[in-house]
């Protein structure tokens, strides 16, 4: 007979060792994977912050290249910087590389498993803790995303905490744990806006929850939120900046008409985009175990029976969907927005499957049972897991910048002759190169008191003929399989 309550703890334990491990696969490989753009833009920022000082940057994240004086930063003011920050804390620590960069995110990811493993536990046992938690690590998106340095793989696991501080707090009533959740807040809203929809998940949990379960004090969040974002707001206009312009990139990200021409944005195209990808790269038991917990939660609504779990884990959808339902336009360009939904789908798809189960619970088969749902769960997308890990579509903008960085010195402005390569090259040649770089498909005016280097990619070989002429027959040509150049 199989005894479900007596799980070892040192399973949990061994479930962050293996996840560790397996987010440490190509963790040093250069930036140039699946939307490693964020990985190079923000390592840049990091880099800024120790190469100037964060009192000489005003702490706003400066995207300069090159060496500049502080008259000429460049600022990113869409996010708050405590994401960079804590990168750069890495640098400072173990050097400034890409494994660095990384391991910020890989330790937010291990604070993520471990806290929908406490979720978990209070919502029903510890081994439906364990079976969520290896669900999670068995994932294609979590195996990926799990250490990419950007804001909408990280802020979810501050959450997660946060979600996990609100259960103890409206079951225990002790004050540590309302100012735990008060911590997530302030932290999650430091590094991304997006923190805020735990706010919103919790007051919706408030409305819904059993009586026994409401506190007032939850609602005060409201009002923090609000200030945290004031604060950014306030930081981005002491840098000169004018506040607004958060505001208008809010309101581009909101409406996916405006670059609908671009992108090819239909509300239809939309929905089937977002279900693929969620099937995708949560794999079939997951997306499956999920839609059956909303028929389950239906049916529950229905009877006027649902319990505390059922509407947690609701909350955890309103978390979730906000992201892609309110900033679609962003959501549809890019696929890791739905890491939002990654608490609800495998706790939905955990608590259904035990649910399913819960005849089985004293039964050898038991365990046998769900160690075979996860097997399936870790082999039903594991050659798109290894496509994702070995993706390198940003290489040849890494090996221009290791061009113009070997042939010219800081302070000296290379000249790159594709427009094809700023628009998809640029972040990348400007973190590994770090020099400044400028683009065009014809030799600027006076290039010659401007310029030390000029790149023509073969696979993009833009520069109109005339400046081919001249280059060719003024300057000394240098070659490999990927690109020309010129030193001037």
């Amino acid at each position: 007979m199989f005894n479900p309550r007596r799980v070892p703890k040192i399973l949990i334990i061994i479930i962050l060792i293996l996840a560790f491990k397996l987010l440490l696969v190509n963790i040093d490989k250069p930036f140039w994977g699946h939307h490693d753009w964020n990985s190079a833009v923000y390592s840049n920022i990091a880099r800024n912050y120790i190469r100037y000082g964060y009192l000489e940057t005003k702490f706003g994240q400066v995207t300069n290249a090159d060496l500049q004086d502080k008259k000429s930063f460049s600022y990113i003011t869409h996010y708050p910087p405590l994401l960079p920050i804590l990168i750069s804390f890495s640098f400072k620590i173990l050097g400034q590389t890409e494994n660095s960069a990384r391991l910020v995110p890989v330790i937010f990811s291990l604070i993520l498993i471990f806290f929908l493993y406490q979720i978990g536990k209070e919502l029903h046992s510890k081994m439906l803790g364990i079976f969520a938690s290896m669900s999670v690590v068995l994932t294609p998106i979590f195996l990926y995303f799990g250490k990419l340095p950007v804001h909408d793989t990280i802020v979810p696991a501050v959450s997660v905490f946060g979600f996990w501080t609100y259960v103890k707090f409206i079951k225990t009533k002790k004050l540590k744990y309302y100012i735990f959740l008060l911590a997530s807040v302030v932290i999650g809203g430091l590094i991304n806006w997006s923190a805020f929809y735990l706010v919103v998940a919790l007051c919706f949990h408030q409305l819904i929850a059993d009586r026994k379960f409401r506190e007032k004090k939850i609602f005060t969040l409201i009002p923090l939120s609000i200030g945290i974002f004031s604060i950014h707001l306030i930081h981005v206009h002491s840098l000169g900046i004018d506040s607004a312009s958060a505001f208008s990139n809010l309101a581009e990200r909101v409406n996916p008409y405006l670059t609908a021409d671009l992108y090819g944005f239909s509300l239809i195209k939309y929905i089937k985009q977002e279900l693929l990808l969620l099937r995708v790269y949560y794999t079939l038991p997951i997306f499956l175990g999920s839609f059956l917990f909303f028929l389950w939660f239906i049916y529950s609504f229905v009877k006027r029976n649902l319990t505390f779990a059922q509407t947690l884990v609701a909350s955890f959808f309103v978390y979730g969907i906000i992201q892609i339902a309110v900033f679609s336009q962003l959501s549809f360009i890019h696929d890791y927005m739905i890491y939002y939904l990654l608490p609800f789908l495998i706790l939905s798809f955990s608590l259904i499957t035990f649910r399913i189960l819960q005849n089985l619970r004293k039964k050898l088969l038991y365990p046998i049972v769900l160690v075979t749902i996860l097997s399936f769960i870790f082999i039903d997308k594991l050659p798109f897991t290894n496509a994702l890990l070995a993706t390198s579509m940003h290489e040849k903008g890494y090996n221009a910048a290791k061009i113009i960085k070997s042939q010219i010195f800081p302070g000296e402005v290379a000249f790159v002759g594709s427009g094809s390569y700023k628009e998809f090259e640029e972040v990348f040649i400007a973190y590994y190169s770090e020099r400044q770089v400028t683009y065009g498909e014809k030799l600027p005016e006076n290039f010659e008191s401007e310029i030390k280097l000029i790149l023509r990619p073969k696979d993009h070989d833009a520069l109109d003929n005339a400046s081919k002429q001249l280059l060719n027959s003024k300057y000394i040509k240098h070659e490999n399989n990927n690109f020309t150049w010129y030193e001037i």
